[in-house]
């Protein structure tokens, strides 16, 4: 970036982004996705997300959609049954497969399926410039190279693209309980890069946010722990601060004690079916932008 502290183009933005990715030592690979795949749920609010999603992207009838970055489908297949021809791409062939059992049950036949990455060579996948009126990426943007990310949905639509992406802390982390062991976090500002980038191609997108509760569930007590001091290992590695660890998880456990209860929905069917949650559900704002191109 030369002498200058300043950002002035999309490419340092870029490189700026980049810097920031390499941060992260865990890498959600399609491996893990596939995974997650197998138990994989909506946790927000039911329906609050993506209906508020759709709203904001305006897309009008008729009009064809790539949704890049698919997951099981929760924009996907509302979109098909609204009529709308849907490309859904994603590069872990476990969600995909998820999102074809659920078209499958509406008898849909207006979802094609394309398993792809961000780094990919879309063309090569047969998938052309201006070929779908409006792109979509639903906090789905998980790549070391932003801007060409940003770039290709703009070489795909022929009217209008829609994203969002995270502007809180990040949405893997419950930052309330990083605080209670000492840990500050900070917010991703994944929103502004984009915003800086597009602007300097020549987009001026308009922003709007989301706001989204998470309601984790879990099995027992031993498996919330567990998920958060793998969350607690991560955001000490990634600050590289210096708080001990056997301590830290002392305050954690605390923490999910004086938070977990039994879920509302639990049922002592003989099953093992009872479930503990957060009295609190997570917040998450995540920022939506819309351009046209």
């Amino acid at each position: 970036m030369g002498d200058s502290i300043i950002p002035l183009t999309s490419k340092q933005w870029n490189d700026l982004w980049k810097a920031k990715q390499a941060l992260h030592k865990q890498k959600h690979d399609a491996n893990f996705w596939n995974e997650r795949a197998k138990s994989f749920t909506n946790k927000d609010t039911p329906g609050s997300y993506t209906d508020r999603f759709l709203k904001l992207a305006d897309i009008h009838p008729g009009e064809s959609v790539m949704d890049m970055g698919c997951g099981t489908g929760n924009l996907s297949i509302p979109l098909a049954i609204s009529g709308h021809r849907v490309l859904a791409a994603d590069f872990s062939s476990g969600m995909l497969d998820k999102l074809k059992e659920r078209a499958l049950e509406e008898r849909l036949d207006n979802i094609k399926t394309v398993e792809l990455s961000w780094e990919d060579d879309w063309l090569a996948s047969g998938i052309v410039p201006k070929s779908y009126d409006i792109c979509l990426a639903s906090r789905s943007i998980a790549t070391d190279d932003i801007q060409s990310a940003l770039l290709k949905l703009c070489s795909i639509a022929k009217r209008r693209v829609a994203i969002t992406l995270s502007c809180d802390s990040s949405p893997r982390i419950d930052d309330r309980a990083l605080r209670e062991v000492g840990i500050e976090t900070r917010p991703s500002f994944d929103d502004v890069y984009a915003l800086a980038i597009l602007q300097g191609e020549g987009y001026f997108p308009k922003v709007d946010y989301i706001k989204t509760q998470r309601a984790d569930l879990f099995e027992s007590f031993d498996q919330a722990l567990e998920k958060y001091t793998s969350m607690l290992d991560a955001a000490i590695e990634q600050a590289g601060t210096s708080i001990p660890r056997e301590n830290a998880i002392s305050k954690l456990q605390d923490w999910l004690y004086a938070n977990l209860v039994e879920a509302s929905n639990s049922k002592d069917d003989g099953k093992n079916s009872r479930h503990l949650c957060l009295k609190e559900p997570r917040n998450t704002t995540w920022a939506f932008m819309s351009w046209e191109v």
